[in-house]
């Protein structure tokens, strides 16, 4: 683990992207805690603003320092944690077949793992309206690009731009295209990877 003062030497100055390839600005700052240990980074965006980026989300290699969106990072979380209060609630009632557990004991810890799965399905139902919200304005964004993409080359069809225009045009649009394509794949499967760990009355609402 490397020391406040080379891990500062290390980040200050880089640039961060997100992991489909956007660009986020330059780090200008680190965030620790009363121990010195690393929350998060403050990150100069290419409009001039600061943003901070939570060290759940960071990603660090030699060559590059990456973001992962917090919502990925949500849900990832929240299937992980999901998935171990049910493995937890069919192993007590395994125990339970057994005769391992002493009815009682079984009760309440059932009803302690019963309570702690039930926060977990609000907390990603919250986080799946967020996503629905969140999936819709980036087809809205990738609507708009798409139209602009193709009056461009309607316009060089036309012969109301040069092909000098159109070029400029499409190498100005296709680069914001891709990595919003690739948002756009990762928000559906990780909806349906969260709708799915919802219960049926839940889901489908």
């Amino acid at each position: 683990m490397l020391s406040p003062e080379l891990e500062a030497k290390a980040l200050l100055g880089k640039s961060i992207s997100d992991v489909y390839g956007r660009s986020l600005g330059r780090i200008i700052g680190v965030n620790r805690n009363q121990f010195g240990e690393m929350e998060g980074l403050e990150v100069e965006s290419p409009g001039g603003n600061v943003i901070d980026i939570p060290s759940k989300s960071i990603m660090l290699t030699p060559k590059m320092v990456t973001a992962t969106p917090e919502w990925k990072v949500d849900a990832n979380e929240l299937s992980g944690e999901i998935a171990t209060v049910k493995r937890r609630i069919v192993a007590l009632e395994g125990l339970r077949d057994k005769g391992d557990v002493d009815r009682e004991i079984y009760e309440e810890l059932l009803e302690a793992q019963r309570s702690g799965y039930l926060s977990k399905v609000k907390q990603t139902e919250a986080l799946v309206g967020a996503l629905r919200a969140k999936l819709e304005r980036t087809n809205n964004q990738l609507t708009s690009l798409t139209k602009h993409l193709v009056n461009a080359k309607l316009d060089y069809q036309s012969g109301e731009i040069d092909e000098a225009s159109m070029k400029l045009a499409v190498g100005s649009i296709e680069p914001s295209l891709k990595p919003l394509i690739a948002e756009k794949n990762d928000l559906s499967s990780t909806l349906k990877t969260l709708e799915d760990l919802l219960p049926a009355h839940v889901r489908a609402s």
